[in-house]
């Protein structure tokens, strides 16, 4: 068989295989709340806490956020994590409990130090870990609380991406292909981990598995956390977020967000089962081969070939509006020069690989992190 057309029913492969892969898009709040246990249960007894290091800008804004909440948390602790800016400061304007820590101890990577020092000081019943750089709606927190049951299945978020710079918009294949890879749209949803930036789960739950002590030296905390609970047996679900449960991620620069990928991909997809990484492989190879055939196609002046790859283009186009509008501010003009986010990716992809493989060191927020780890 010629190999032209074998790539050709590959691509078709990775376009058929896109509805699965992204069949579904569950938000908080959408189900029946007469299904939840907690939906009348009035206030939870909830304790946000928030690890932070060098989060001077986004802080403010979520705190000015969780003061406006419908449903107020018990407590409010920001972990300053030996912040250089003025975090702390911040944080005590804005209302919080501040934990300032020093001396991070030998084997813990990441916010895991953080995130397990705020769960030991919280007091409420269930602890509701959010990222700095969360942004929350009015009614956001109930919205979160409603979702709760009685038989403590933890839940958490990936937020919804507002983006404002040329920059972040190169983001979009990040976003796709961690949501793919995590099964977060498949029709059952069979998520492989959490989502880190919003984790709200009950302490008896967090306790039982060990909690970020259990997994102080994973890079991908959020994706170890849940291996934890799964190995337990105990349920959790992971939602996209929406306008009102939202985040900006790497508002400081195109350095800030390749640091970023490369720290979550240098770790990430060795927690991945097979067939959802084989799946995801076979969609970003789909998508990637189209402007790579048409190009092709164009330079050996092929017409024929040429003609399949026109059509197959706009085509891919029109599936990643359909998926992207789902997951953040992605504008017409990201989707039809799609290859450029592509190739932001793949780059990123291949000095995460060389990293690990490598066993060099990723910085991180004025850190250095082992990506073997």
């Amino acid at each position: 068989m010629d190999g032209r057309f074998i790539e050709f029913l590959l691509v078709l492969a990775g376009l058929a295989l896109s509805p699965f892969l992204f069949r579904r898009f569950p938000t908080p709040g959408e189900q029946d709340r007469s299904t939840r246990t907690n939906a009348d249960a009035g206030e939870p007894d909830l304790s946000v806490v928030i690890p932070a290091r060098n989060e001077e800008a986004s802080l403010p804004l979520l705190l000015s956020d969780l003061a406006q909440q419908t449903v107020r948390p018990r407590e409010i602790l920001v972990i300053d994590d030996e912040s250089l800016d003025g975090t702390a400061r911040v944080a005590r304007e804005g209302g919080a409990t501040v934990l300032s820590l020093a001396g991070k101890p030998e084997g813990w990577v990441g916010k895991s130090w953080a995130c397990q020092r705020g769960a030991d000081a919280a007091a409420g019943e269930w602890l509701l870990f959010l990222d700095a750089d969360v942004r929350l709606g009015p009614d956001a927190v109930e919205r979160l609380a409603a979702e709760c049951d009685e038989d403590g299945e933890t839940l958490s978020v990936q937020p919804w991406h507002a983006m404002e710079r040329p920059h972040e918009q190169l983001s979009l294949f990040f976003n796709l292909v961690q949501a793919a890879a995590n099964g977060l749209c498949l029709p059952k949803g069979r998520p492989s981990g959490l989502a880190g930036p919003v984790i709200l789960i009950r302490r008896l739950e967090y306790g039982s598995v060990g909690g970020h002590e259990a997994i102080r030296g994973s890079i991908v905390d959020d994706m170890a956390l849940g291996e934890r609970l799964r190995r337990a047996g105990r349920p959790f679900r992971v939602l996209l977020g929406d306008r009102g449960l939202s985040y900006r991620m790497y508002r400081d620069g195109l350095r800030t967000l390749l640091q970023g990928f490369v720290k979550n991909q240098s770790a990430g997809a060795a927690r991945i089962p097979w067939d959802l990484l084989l799946a995801t492989f076979l969609w970003i190879t789909s998508c990637t081969s189209v402007p790579y055939q048409w190009i092709r196609a164009l330079a050996g002046l092929d017409l024929a070939w040429l003609a399949v790859y026109s059509v197959l283009y706009p085509a891919w186009v029109l599936e990643l509006r359909r998926i992207a509008r789902r997951f953040g501010t992605f504008g017409w003009p990201t989707l039809a020069a799609y290859p450029l986010a592509l190739l932001a990716f793949h780059g990123v992809f291949v000095v995460s690989l060389a990293k690990r493989v490598l066993r060099r060191p990723v910085t991180w927020k004025g850190r250095r992190i082992r990506p073997g780890r």
